[in-house]
């Protein structure tokens, strides 16, 4: 961890690229930003975050974060205004509604969870559109923008998750959440999950 300012009381928690292992197939990827009001963050849960952001690079250059002030969730837009580029609002209240017809799973995690491909055909029956591009961060961002969706992924043996409650699931389900969709572990919301360590 690195302190840019002694007598700061944010910390930033950050992954600077998630998806690195589409970008060879020149999908789009993403950043993510979570900002907690103290500086030590061991031992709290997503539900001491003050802030987090989703930043998109693709064929648009977007951000979705929460404005503490509008209490909304909105997406701004790099657009280039004359011989500048500015962030624009294109969104100013990104809301997740809970009805759903996009499914996005991971599905490495049916190898050794045969339930799990059970999931995968019972909302293929149910007619809904599967999405998933291999970044985590990128599907739940089609979320943002549609307005609906699931995203499912299991921790298995054989396929162990490669996202990390910290730097990618936490300020995800914090946007999730604050747009008025759910998230869950399988037991609970994953703003109840603690934070054990940096890793």
């Amino acid at each position: 961890m690195n302190e840019l300012n002694a007598e700061g009381q944010y910390t930033v928690t950050f992954d600077p690229i998630d998806g690195s292992g589409v970008i060879d197939s020149n999908f789009a990827v993403a950043s993510l930003f979570a900002i907690w009001g103290q500086k030590e963050i061991d031992g709290l849960t997503g539900r001491d975050l003050v802030g987090a952001a989703l930043a998109v690079y693709g064929s648009r250059t977007t951000i979705v974060l929460y404005n503490a002030q509008s209490k909304k969730v909105e997406e701004l837009t790099l657009l280039r205004m004359g011989k500048n580029e500015r962030w624009i609002v294109t969104t100013p209240d990104l809301k997740i509604q809970p009805d759903a017809k996009l499914f996005a799973p991971a599905l490495k995690s049916s190898y050794d969870n045969p339930n799990y491909l059970k999931i995968f055909e019972h909302y293929c029956l149910k007619g809904y559109s599967i999405r998933y591009s291999g970044a985590f961060a990128c599907d739940c961002y089609q979320m943002f923008i549609k307005g609906h969706g699931i995203y499912s992924m299991l921790d298995s043996v054989a396929h162990p998750s490669r996202l990390h409650l910290l730097y990618e699931i936490i300020p995800v389900a914090f946007l999730i959440e604050k747009a008025g969709g759910k998230t869950t572990d399988g037991e609970r919301s994953v703003l109840d999950v603690q934070i054990k360590g940096y890793k």
